[in-house]
């Protein structure tokens, strides 16, 4: 049997499609050519809030096939659009069982919440943890809350993970984007009307915080939302307007939002991408490549949920004292990506409505990690060859046949 060729195993299988173009077992689902060029139902809509196997029916012959089609890739684990997708997952073909690891489910936010999110999640392997933030996305007239904790999911006990509280001090202000460098975390916090948004450097064992950055020639900026840090000390940051204008609990910007190099080394720092050049409004997520040779930024454009919104992940080269030659990596069709992660081979992966989408090195969708029914996924970490995807929900993982930068 291990001898068989992909192909020659699935004519021996049933497939559990009902129209032409889905082959795949109860986990695992490939999307063929032939249904990602002509979607089966005659006349079909999906707006941008929900995941492709939300795909409004709205008429045609053959509407109930298309529906249990539908049905099949919602309830799978993984969505496959190209085979190389089946080398990261460690797996031969559509109808090899794989597992997407559900390991813990976060309490329910407060009534005056309208979700809550899970960002800035980091691997420190001093702790043999990860470090993850909360914050609670307030429903109209209410402000952002700062929360006192953090989540740490203790991994001493890789079959068993404990995630725990646990309360940095001083405490952090809506605490988003996180980066491991020399040993310590450095989180982007996005500040309220009484302290500024800055870059804090925790002790990931003492849990003790310290501002190391919260202007820009005396400007406070608005809300810091992602950061990373390159091997010399060059820190990448994003800046959007997301406390003043989505959340209502920062002072009214002065600066364009945009991203930010700051060299830790000599103080200087500079806009290298923003909205003073149209390129981003409401930039978030951050990712190097491998080597750090490139960098690659979300943008989210003023809602996720605006048909005209950004929802992009652009890629830039990094120079010696700025940024060139940005490109469209990928554009998602599901809501944004909010948090992004690389691997050691240059795949790109992106935290979207419903999924986790996994990219090739030039931008070509390889396939979709799911997450469960109605979450969202939100930020990631490597440990090993495990990714650990956070959502609003629960937190997942997953093996896969490669590890993190």
């Amino acid at each position: 049997m291990g001898l068989l060729t992909t192909r020659a195993l699935l004519s021996l299988l049933p497939t559990v499609a009902h129209c032409k173009g889905l082959i795949g077992g109860p986990s695992v689902v490939e999307v063929t050519k032939e249904f990602n060029d002509v979607f089966p139902c005659e006349n079909f809509n999906r707006n941008v809030t929900v995941p492709m196997w939300d795909t409004n029916l709205l008429s045609g012959k053959n509407k109930p096939a298309v529906q249990k089609d539908l049905d099949i890739i919602a309830n799978a684990s993984f969505i496959v659009y190209d085979s190389e997708f089946y080398k990261l997952l460690g797996i031969s073909g559509p109808f090899e069982q794989k597992q997407v690891e559900e390991i813990f489910a976060f309490p329910d936010p407060p009534p005056y919440a309208q979700r809550q999110i899970h960002d800035g999640s980091v691997y420190v392997p001093e702790e043999n943890a990860i470090f993850v933030a909360e914050l609670f996305s307030p429903k109209e007239g209410f402000s952002m809350n700062a929360i006192p904790y953090v989540w740490k999911v203790d991994l001493t006990d890789r079959a068993s993970p404990s995630t725990i509280k646990v309360y940095p001090n001083p405490p952090l202000t809506i605490a988003n984007g996180a980066y491991r460098f020399n040993g310590s975390v450095y989180w982007s916090q996005e500040g309220n009307f009484t302290t500024p948004s800055s870059i804090v450097r925790m002790d990931p064992k003492t849990l003790k915080t310290e501002v190391v950055k919260n202007n820009f020639y005396g400007h406070r900026f608005n809300s810091l939302n992602d950061v990373v840090i390159s091997d010399e000390g060059v820190v990448f940051f994003t800046d959007g307007y997301y406390g003043w204008d989505n959340f209502n609990d920062t002072l009214f910007p002065e600066l364009a939002n945009g991203i930010y190099r700051w060299d830790m080394r000599t103080g200087n720092i500079k806009v290298v991408a923003g909205a003073a050049e149209g390129a981003f409004f409401n930039p978030n997520g951050l990712a190097f490549n491998h080597d750090q040779s490139k960098l690659f930024a979300t943008n989210r454009g003023v809602s996720s949920s605006d048909p005209h919104g950004g929802r992009t992940i652009y890629v830039h080269d990094v120079t010696s004292s700025a940024l060139a030659n940005r490109n469209v990596f990928s554009y998602s069709d599901t809501g944004f990506p909010d948090g992004i992660k690389t691997d050691k081979d240059n795949r790109v992966y992106g935290a979207v409505t419903g999924s986790v989408d996994v990219y090739n090195s030039n931008g070509t969708l390889l396939g979709r990690i799911k997450v469960a029914d109605g979450d969202v996924a939100v930020n990631m970490a490597w440990v090993d060859n495990w990714l650990y995807v956070f959502g609003r929900s629960k937190i997942y993982r997953i093996e896969l046949n490669t590890s993190g930068r």
